[in-house]
């Protein structure tokens, strides 16, 4: 009874999770000396930064450390429930351990991004102040996200999506706590499934765990065999879709593709926005902006393409409308580019905004307003 109730029955990414630097895998870009993760370990002051990256990477995890490392008490904010008084509360609670000398306050706010206008103005006095050091996470562009007056408070740290072998080393681990034997095909196929996202590969894993115990030929084996049919079994793990942040850099990385004739990358960019569920609308909508933006008076067959692709894409739909975005794609990127027309259109706007007041000559008027044409109707 003891070893039932003793059980922990934790997720396996929060029973593997490294509480120490030398156990954190992936992200050596910034845990050398002197590097951002050591500058914010080492600071004698109360620090103030955001992490920012794509899910299942480590924020939190890496949060943690820093806090355990600067001997600070850490406190998780969820931004989906937190409010202004959760953060006064916060200031007041750091300011009195500063003056007991019990140590500094670590605030942890993830997915920061959630929070309002008013909640980060909340957040700017006590970063100025010191009253606690301020981590947050976020899987959005900061830039994007959050106000000017908190980003110039803050450092944001980028981190990226984990290497394939980061994800396999992390994978291993899992598999000696779950107790299972996992072959190199298998591990393979998770590496490339969870695309990055530690959280994801240990969720497939713990899902392989359980086809494999529940298998009366293997449930007593030790390790448990993991067998390459066990992972084509398991229901596909549904996407979260498009975030606000990868949306932003997929469509600028397809723009500048365009811009420099890159017709390769192009396609390469419009494939990664198709897989993860953009619409297709607005994809056909940014290369019309684009013909006209960028291509212009240089080959103007580009508008009426794109402008066709449009109208078919919003017609047919998916999956056939990738063929059509990827035809004008293609045209697009091989076109002469000119961007004329944006620079005199812009510029007569300029101007006419100055001059908005100033009557139009007579000899432009029309008929009706003209005074030839007043006395013409009577």
């Amino acid at each position: 009874m003891d070893g039932l109730f003793s059980l922990d029955r934790r997720p396996l990414a929060a029973r593997i999770r490294p509480e120490t630097l030398p156990g954190f895998r992936g992200h050596e870009e910034l845990l050398g000396a002197g590097g951002p993760v050591d500058r914010l370990i080492s600071s004698k002051r109360t620090v103030a930064a955001v992490l920012a990256g794509p899910p299942g990477i480590g924020k939190t995890t890496l949060a943690r450390i820093i806090a355990a490392r600067r001997e600070a008490e850490f406190v998780a904010l969820p931004a989906t429930t937190a409010g202004v008084r959760d953060i006064k509360e916060m200031a007041a609670r750091g300011s009195a351990r500063l003056r007991s000398g019990e140590g500094e306050l670590v605030v942890f706010v993830d997915e920061i991004h959630r929070f309002s206008r008013t909640q980060q103005d909340a957040l700017l006095g006590p970063t100025e102040e010191g009253s606690f050091s301020l981590l947050g996470a976020t899987t959005e562009n900061p830039y994007a996200t959050l106000s000017p007056a908190l980003l110039s408070r803050i450092t944001v740290i980028r981190m990226r999506a984990l290497s394939p072998e980061g994800i396999a080393g992390i994978v291993a681990a899992g598999a000696a706590e779950e107790d299972l034997a996992i072959p190199e095909e298998v591990v393979r196929k998770i590496v490339t499934r969870s695309s990055g996202d530690a959280r994801k590969a240990l969720q497939i894993l713990e899902a392989l765990g359980v086809q494999a115990r529940n298998d009366t030929k293997r449930r007593l084996a030790s390790p448990a065999p993991v067998l390459p049919e066990d992972l084509e079994q398991l229901l596909e793990i549904p996407s979260a879709g498009i975030d606000e942040s990868l949306h932003y850099e997929l469509t600028s990385a397809l723009i500048k593709s365009l811009r420099a004739s890159d017709a390769a990358g192009a396609l390469h960019y419009l494939a990664r926005l198709v897989v993860a569920g953009e619409d297709p609308r607005f994809i056909a909508r940014r290369l019309a902006i684009f013909a006209a933006e960028d291509v212009g008076l240089a080959d103007p067959q580009a508008l009426p393409i794109a402008g066709h692709a449009l109208g078919v894409v919003s017609q047919i739909g998916m999956p056939e409308g990738r063929i059509v975005l990827a035809e004008a794609a293609l045209y697009l990127a091989q076109a002469p580019k000119s961007r004329t027309v944006i620079e005199l259109i812009d510029a007569a706007i300029s101007e006419a905004s100055q001059r908005q007041r100033e009557p139009v000559p007579e000899h432009l008027r029309g008929t009706i307003t003209s005074i030839e044409g007043r006395y013409q109707r009577r």
